[in-house]
């Protein structure tokens, strides 16, 4: 027979993890921003360096180092100032200006032609006016024609000062009233060869290049060169005008290139660096302005002036740390989002590692208690989030330390060593173990990482003495604070629960003593619910444990419960069933008493309060209603609570299977099986196990364990035949002197 199937794998009471989440958000916010500035605080008090109070020209007390690498400012713009007047300047020839200078003398020329024909239109005018008078005056008869004087045209009176005006405008450039008359009367074939002379001169020049400050000396070289012509002077004067007027500078500066030029050999200047650990400031020397703006920026001044990318890198790596945790809780650890109380244990053993190790630090920089909080977090909640705190925990001390391998190194591997020795240990005396392992681990690390660096063998021998230190440090103090840990948060250990487990703590050994039959009827409830949870993945030891102690309120009135009477005589026989009701059911009330006397853990206290949910004392009830009793139902009931775990649940089935299947007349294995099943469904039918969190497929298993473990108690036994004991050593004795008289006779 079988338990009936609905829906397996579901829970048999769902719970809204959404409506507990939303409870618990701002608890977990909170405690996130307070774990974010303590986290803050102990890292800048960590690394923040010594400040000093310096200006230019004092004289340093002491040498400064400097806590990171820094530049020096000045001196590196020197290095760039200098590279950058290295630089030649650059210049462009421009085409351009060459083709326009040689195309107004072109131009000039083009119009000293239409200057002379202007003057020659102007001198015909002058001649047919002239000659117009001169017929108005007939020549006289008695005056030979040879001797007759003809007037000649006068460029004074037929070039007046608008005409000369008129040809001025012509030309690109300022001409003298000589040069516009040196035009005109000139031969046209020697300005032809000025023009040339000239032309060939400055496009000489021009294709060189001539730059604005060889400008003067270049006009001067042009005079020269046209001075030397064989032209007479007036050209020469008008071929010097023209050019000294045309000429400009075409090898202009280009302030582009250059720039470019100046930043590239800038760029190429190293950054003048004071290293980490490279002395700023050398004792007994004056400060200098620039060694005094290298403090600044490393925030050594008491200025008040806060140290912006250092205060900024230690906020975002600790976000940046944080946020891995959330993020791996969210998506694996939704169980631990709903405690907040276990998210402020974590938070707690996270700063108190830190601040120890700060602390700690200061004494000696290998002296890290490296494993402490993996292992507490390992014995506390579980190893797996002891794994992610750790390594996040390497990294927040590698920021600490200045980003030193060792404590990384030192802090992850020797961690992981104490979470993976303390994973499956129940004893505290395992946590010493663990720090030998850790403190192994330690070891080899700053021996290797000092071999590596120091290539020798004195520094790694006395750093492998703080290393051994180290992973001792790391046990004491988790042995030291963990039944701290413990009591505040009431957290029970698989530790702690061997310690429960033991026969000697004081209620057990009361248990023993006094109901006996109570203490072994506990043993099997505890073996068969140990059986069932690791059958199903709860927890097996709590489980037992919890088993143990589930009926210690039968210390109160041992007699009154059946396994402890010795004999036939039962004192319920003499008592009202109403009475009788009470004091079975007092037994729950006065075990809670006796767990708070004896300081028993509440996780403890659950089982005994809720191992009988609210289940009716039925024998009582039926007695009653025999008596004709009026009462209800509900009026024998226990008072509950219901179990809330699987672990209780577990300890409350087993303890119904245990009682039933020993007053069983018939104990074969099919009918333990067939009366724990019909139990565990008439506790399923109750409601008992609503709120249990326990599927159809785990009370199917659990009802397999039982039938298991109760059919190896109740296993049948071979009866063995009556024997005197005392006629079978006769009997022998006789044998043995017949056997050596026969002996004796072959002899």
């Amino acid at each position: 027979m079988s338990l009936p199937v609905v829906r397996r794998d579901k829970p048999i009471r769902k719970i809204s993890t959404l409506r507990m989440f939303h409870k618990s958000y701002f608890w977990n916010i909170l405690i996130a921003v307070l774990t974010f500035f303590l986290i803050f605080f102990i890292l800048f008090s960590a690394v923040s360096p010594e400040r000093y109070e310096l200006k230019v020209g004092d004289i340093a007390p002491e040498p400064i180092p400097a806590p990171r690498d820094v530049e020096d400012v000045q001196a590196t713009q020197a290095k760039r100032q200098e590279a950058m007047e290295k630089v030649p300047e650059y210049y462009t020839l421009h085409q351009n200006i060459t083709a326009s200078t040689i195309a107004t003398i072109t131009d000039i020329f083009d119009k000293m032609d239409e200057a002379r024909s202007k003057a020659e239109e102007r001198l015909r005018q002058w001649e047919e006016q002239n000659q117009g008078h001169a017929g108005a005056s007939p020549m006289p008869s008695n005056v030979p024609e040879e001797e007759y004087d003809l007037p000649t045209p006068d460029p004074a009176e037929s070039y007046d000062k608008s005409f000369m005006d008129e040809l001025e405008s012509l030309f690109p450039v300022k001409l003298s009233y000589d040069d516009i008359m040196t035009i005109l009367n000139a031969d046209k074939q020697d300005l032809n060869l000025l023009k040339s002379h000239l032309i060939d001169t400055m496009q000489t020049m021009l294709e060189v290049g001539i730059k604005e400050e060889q400008l003067a000396e270049n006009k001067i070289n042009l005079t020269n060169a046209i001075q030397s012509t064989t032209l007479s002077n007036e050209l020469k004067l008008l071929g010097t005008t023209i050019g000294v007027t045309t000429l400009k500078p075409n090898l202009l500066y280009d302030y582009i290139r250059t720039n470019q030029e100046k930043q590239k050999a800038a760029a190429q200047v190293e950054k003048v660096m004071y290293k980490k650990g490279q002395y700023i400031v050398e004792a007994g020397q004056p400060v200098t302005e620039a060694q005094i703006n290298m403090l600044a920026e490393l925030g050594l001044l008491k200025n008040n002036k806060m140290d912006v990318p250092l205060i900024a890198g230690i906020a975002m790596a600790v976000f940046i740390c944080l946020g891995l945790i959330s993020m791996y809780m969210a998506y694996y650890e939704k169980e631990l989002v709903e405690k907040p109380l276990m998210l402020l244990l974590i938070s707690m053993i996270l700063c108190l590692t830190l601040g120890l190790t700060y602390v700690t630090t200061l004494l000696n920089r290998y002296l890290i208690p490296a494993a402490m909080a993996g292992m507490l977090l390992a014995i506390l909640i579980r190893p797996r989030i002891a794994i992610v705190i750790n390594m996040v925990l390497a990294v927040l001390i590698g920021f600490m330390t200045g980003m030193q391998l060792y404590a990384v190194v030192m802090t992850f591997a020797g961690g992981l060593t104490g979470i993976l020795m303390v994973k499956s240990r129940q004893q505290r005396n395992s946590i010493i173990w663990a720090g030998v392992g850790v403190a192994a681990v330690c070891v080899l690390t700053l021996v290797s990482i000092d071999m590596v660096s120091s290539g020798g063998w004195q520094a790694p021998l006395q750093s492998s003495f703080f290393g051994l230190m180290s992973g001792l440090l790391s046990s004491i103090l988790t042995i030291g604070t963990l039944p701290i840990w413990e009591n505040i948060f009431g957290i029970i250990t698989p530790i702690r629960l061997v310690e429960l487990s033991n026969p000697n703590q004081p209620l057990l050994k009361r248990l023993l003593m006094e109901t006996p039959g109570t203490y072994h009827h506990s043993i099997i409830v505890g073996n068969l619910a140990e059986s069932a949870a690791d059958a199903i993945g709860a927890n097996g030891l709590l489980a037992r444990v919890g088993a143990y102690y589930h009926d210690i309120g039968k210390l109160v009135r041992p007699y009154y419960f059946k396994e402890n009477q010795l004999y036939n005589q039962n004192p319920h026989d003499k008592l009202n069933p109403v009475l009788s009701k009470k004091i079975i059911i007092a037994h729950v009330k006065d075990g809670l008493e006796l767990a708070k006397k004896y300081k028993l853990p509440g996780v403890i206290q659950d089982f005994i309060a809720q191992h009988h949910g609210t289940t009716v004392v039925a024998y009582f009830y039926h007695k009653a209603k025999n008596n004709n009793i009026d009462m209800e139902l509900d009026e024998f009931r226990y008072p509950g609570p219901k179990p809330t775990s699987k672990e209780t649940a577990l300890v409350m089935l087993a303890d119904t299977a245990e009682a039933a299947v020993r007053a069983m007349a018939d104990h074969s294995s099919e009918k333990i099986g067939e009366q724990i099943r019909k139990l565990i469904r008439d506790k399923f039918a109750d409601g008992q196990l609503d709120n249990a969190d326990l599927t159809m497929k785990d009370l199917d298993k659990t009802a397999e364990a039982f039938t298991n473990v109760i059919s190896g108690i109740f296993h049948e036994r071979v009866e063995y035949p009556d024997i005197n004991s005392f006629d079978e050593r006769t009997k022998t004795t006789n044998d043995i002197a017949n056997g050596q008289q026969a002996v004796n006779h072959k002899r």
